[in-house]
């Protein structure tokens, strides 16, 4: 069963991709059939906010239903919301699609875990989580070619739709094949309060105010970082060593990365002037270079605590040599095109080489009990890298897209931007190092 349930769950990774880019590539096309350009903002925040919400409360539904009952029912939430999607007569009704979406990712993205940290034998866990970085590859190259062709073919209602079977029969594999708990825990407390303030600060900072995105880029932020802290293990965020540094790693780890990689296609567009089928490969670079380069770490997890440690700084190293390669490009007159996809790549191979071992550390049990249960790590893993990536994404595209009143130049713009994730990504390093401690 354990073979079912791994290869379901790299199924599911899949798919996962999948949709994200079909996400992207019917945006456009339903925001021109429903009138709904202005409402990017709202839509956003549709898909952060409920999926926020969630998270937190993941390790409280582990501790109270069984993995399967959980997979079902939020796989036919799922179901229901992409169907609404589909259906839908406006943008209005598109947007209440997608926060029902939104609404059983973030519970399913935690639910997930706790299967993998739950359902899989030590040996099965890493060799998944390594899969979970190489299924990219073909999520990189099909979930493009799936999304364009059922878009064309059929239109983007039925692009949103056609893929649902197989996503079922997945999340329903994963229900059959989930054994029993090992040993009984106690129930967890849900954080009702503090994850209705998590999803608020993810609003706010979905909504740039023209002149005063700044403040709220700082006010969403500002919530957010402060409901993750009650949310997450106590002392997680001041934790010097152990799992609860690695979480902290995680975040930080995330924001550089994703801040870096997400707005790579604004950069080259907006910046240096350069066409889709030039800046497809700059933004096609990390996804596949991680795909790559996670398969093999995660294929060869770190043997003891040196090895781990080693694997950690030139990761972490390589992301901030990534991260100054596209800050040079954006500075000193390096050409466009091959800074770029240098700067890119590096940035995915960094991330591809810690990854599955920095996850790994999170999610298995130390030899002496840190009082972290695994229902609630494997909501804290999740919660972790998703805040690190919405912050920084968010006040990125933000920055970018209007300068927040003070800037003007799209070029001067990036630079600021990748000069700022420099001393970002040098915390990154201390926090990769402080995960290595035992």
């Amino acid at each position: 069963m354990a073979v079912v349930l791994a290869l379901s769950l790299l199924f599911i990774e899949f798919l996962a991709g999948l949709q994200r880019y079909l996400s992207q590539a019917v945006l456009p096309l339903v925001a021109a059939e429903l009138h709904g350009t202005g409402l990017y903002g709202p839509l956003d925040a549709a898909a952060q906010a409920p999926m926020f919400l969630m998270m937190p409360v993941g390790a409280w539904l582990l501790s109270r239903f069984t993995v399967g009952r959980l997979m079902v029912t939020f796989t036919a939430l799922t179901v229901a919301g992409a169907g609404l999607c589909a259906l839908a007569p406006s943008m209005p009704v598109f947007i209440a699609g997608t926060a029902l979406r939104a609404l059983a990712s973030g519970a399913l993205a935690t639910v997930g875990m706790g299967a993998i940290s739950r359902g899989l034998p030590p040996r099965y866990r890493q060799l998944v989580l390594a899969g979970m970085s190489g299924i990219w590859v073909f999520s990189s190259v099909l979930g493009p070619v799936y999304a364009v062709a059922a878009a064309s073919a059929f239109g983007w209602r039925w692009a949103m739709v056609l893929y649902l079977p197989l996503l079922v029969l997945a999340r329903v594999a994963i229900a059959r094949s989930m054994p029993e708990r090992a040993e009984e825990a106690g129930p967890e407390q849900a954080p009702w309060g503090w994850s209705f303030v998590l999803a608020a600060g993810s609003a706010v900072l979905s909504f740039p105010l023209g002149g005063w995105s700044a403040v709220a880029v700082l006010a969403g932020g500002g919530l957010m970082l402060v409901a993750t802290r009650a949310v997450l293990p106590p002392g997680t965020f001041g934790a010097a060593r152990g799992r609860r540094a690695a979480l902290t790693a995680l975040t930080v780890t995330a924001a550089v990365y994703f801040g870096a990689s997400m707005v790579l296609s604004v950069v080259a567009h907006d910046a240096f002037g350069l066409g889709a089928g030039r800046f497809g490969f700059v933004i096609a670079a990390p996804g596949l270079m991680w795909a790559v380069a996670g398969l093999w770490s995660g294929s060869r997890p770190a043997s003891d605590g040196a090895a781990f440690r080693r694997r950690m700084l030139r990761g972490g190293a390589t992301i901030a040599f990534g991260v100054a390669t596209l800050l040079v490009t954006t500075s000193a007159g390096v050409p466009a095109f091959g800074g770029l996809l240098v700067g890119a790549a590096l940035l995915g191979l960094g991330m591809g080489a810690l990854y599955p071992d920095l996850l790994g550390r999170c999610l298995s049990r130390p030899e002496v009990d840190d009082g972290i249960s695994e229902d609630r790590m494997a909501a804290a893993v999740v919660l972790a890298e998703s805040v690190g990536l919405a912050l920084a994404t968010t006040a990125a595209y933000t920055w970018l897209g209007t300068g927040l009143g003070l800037v003007d130049d799209p070029l001067r713009r990036a630079q600021t931007l990748y000069a700022l994730l420099i001393p970002l990504a040098a915390l990154m390093l201390h926090r990769l190092t402080s995960a290595a401690r035992p």
